[in-house]
């Protein structure tokens, strides 16, 4: 179903999207790239606008970019939204654990890998979760630029459609979900704190990355 939708919005809506983007203001973009995802703005939505607009290999680079300055920015900033996010965890079902140093590396990765949690939610629990500034950025940096390649790659394929790019982002998502399901496990099997109905609930209250 979702290579067909991208099929027919190659034929019937690519136009109007290829004329939006090109005509976007690329010193706009990229400051949008950097401050809206600190507000809850999807980051997903501003991946695929970058990706359409220059490219997988260059937008990867403005997201590799972009991404050390989100997290160098939510991490002091996550203490004045301590409240609110704590109020939106909770009514997702979960709670927030206070770590140790061997527990903050898997929750931190889990948590980057984890679909259907907003990227800011993800980029403001960590730190207070007691997770220290080295470990959070070392495992949220490339997870999260390893995510970002599903919404470039698909910003990339609405301006130059095929079906082989189609299968292959389908697939690329496929494998992010069966990592992230793997990830879980293992933090069950260590009693952690993260369980099957707790990340769903995040996942459906928070599905808006």
């Amino acid at each position: 179903m979702i290579v067909v939708g991208f099929g027919l919005f190659a034929k019937f809506g690519g136009h109007y999207w290829k004329e939006a983007i090109t005509g976007l203001p690329v010193p706009v973009l990229l400051l949008c790239l950097v401050v809206l995802p600190l507000t809850g703005f999807p980051v997903s939505l501003m991946l695929v606008a970058v990706g359409a607009r220059f490219g997988f290999w260059q937008g990867l680079a403005a997201a590799a970019a972009a991404i050390p300055i989100h997290l160098a920015l939510s991490y002091p900033l996550s203490g004045l939204f301590r409240r609110p996010i704590t109020a939106m965890v909770t009514k997702a079902g979960w709670s927030l654990p206070k770590l140790d140093r061997e527990t903050a590396w898997p929750f931190t990765t889990w948590l980057a890998f984890v679909p259907g949690v907003s990227y800011t939610l993800k980029n403001y629990t960590p730190p207070l979760a007691g997770v220290p500034f080295r470990i959070y950025f070392l495992a949220f940096y490339p997870v999260h630029l390893c995510t970002a390649v599903l919404g470039l790659l698909i910003g990339g394929a609405t301006m130059h459609f095929s079906w082989l790019l189609a299968v292959g982002i389908v697939t690329y998502g496929i494998a992010i979900g069966i990592l992230t399901k793997v990830l879980a496990n293992r933090l069950r099997a260590k009693g952690a704190w993260v369980s099957d109905s707790s990340a769903d609930g995040m996942q459906a209250k928070f599905a808006s990355t």
